[in-house]
């Protein structure tokens, strides 16, 4: 039979253990508080099935609890709240994560509650998450905020909207190899095909092969296209 010191010691160790379990229920309640009452729709989207997870805010901004979202599926639930003319922003950030796990993705786009017609505009970001055994990304944190409130005037719209492009513009770039992101700055400012030789010491058929594969890669099909994206990335 255990003596009274042990007993006590048994004791003094189930209080401790009581104490930081009700610390930790507390901080959980606090963080679980913080999540669902911020002024910003959170969730979890699979790369696959889309959002399994969404915060109280996310549910009360676009009108879907998330057991109708899991119901009707994640992607589905995508495309009936975002406007068809924006649906390439979720498709690009699944794009986007399925070769790259590194940059965050961000994105401008419109998406409606599902008892109103009126579409609202929100700017998203989302971030490398989870990842599967094999270490891809599996699942992405997003984080979407109403910018409607805050619009003012058509020209912060527009400035807002420039910023996406640039960003996303930027993420197509990271696509390119180091000396081809080389050749395509030296394009930007005006360079010919001879002078980026001439500075890169390399042939000319080489800066045309770079050339085109950098067109290829971007999907320009012009110069002149090629030039403009590479500006909105911040080259030249």
């Amino acid at each position: 039979m255990p003596d009274k010191q042990t007993a006590n010691v048994t004791l003094d160790k189930i209080a401790e253990l009581e104490k930081q379990l009700q610390e930790l229920q507390t901080k959980c309640d606090f963080l679980e508080k913080v999540v669902h009452e911020v002024p910003a729709n959170i969730y979890i989207s699979d790369l696959k099935k889309g959002v399994i997870w969404c915060n109280k805010t996310n549910e009360e901004t676009l009108g879907y609890t998330l057991a109708e979202i899991r119901e009707m599926g994640g992607m589905e639930y995508m495309y009936n709240i975002v406007h068809p003319d924006d649906h390439t922003v979720p498709d690009d950030s699944i794009t986007h994560y399925q070769h790259f796990d590194g940059a965050e993705f961000g994105g401008v786009f419109r998406a409606k509650h599902k008892k109103e017609t009126a579409y609202k505009w929100f700017i998203g970001w989302a971030k490398a998450f989870q990842k599967d055994a094999a270490n891809q990304v599996q699942e992405l944190l997003c984080v979407d905020v109403d910018m409607s409130p805050r619009m003012n005037t058509d020209e912060q719209l527009v400035q807002a909207l420039r910023e996406n492009l640039k960003q996303k513009n930027k993420l197509l770039v990271n696509c390119l190899r180091k000396r081809e992101l080389e050749v395509l700055d030296l394009v930007c400012k005006g360079l010919s095909s001879k002078a980026i030789a001439d500075k890169l010491f390399i042939s000319l058929n080489t800066v045309s092969t770079h050339r085109k594969n950098i067109q290829q890669k971007l999907g320009t099909a012009n110069v002149a296209d090629l030039v403009s994206l590479g500006k909105e990335a911040g080259l030249g």
